[in-house]
């Protein structure tokens, strides 16, 4: 094979294809845009928003109560 075969098998398949070809990126780049929008917005909003207050939680004590909770029969998960 020589060079213009491949050149115009080349060009053929993108004349065939190239609508589907057209249609398919602007999909992906559709999607890409879209998380590219929706991280610059949570980085904002994270960037902006006052740090939520947080607790310091002993996890032995929680489970030591929720263990005790189990066996008295109650359910304070809820």
């Amino acid at each position: 094979m020589d060079v213009y075969t491949l050149v115009s098998l080349f060009f053929g398949l993108l004349v065939a294809f190239g609508p589907f070809l057209v249609i398919v990126a602007v999909l992906v780049a559709g999607v890409l845009l879209g998380c590219v929008i929706v991280a610059i917005v949570g980085a904002v909003r994270a960037g902006t928003s006052r740090p939520e207050e947080t607790r310091d939680v002993d996890v032995a004590e929680f489970f030591e109560e929720q263990t005790a909770a189990a066996a008295a029969g109650r359910n304070d998960s809820i």
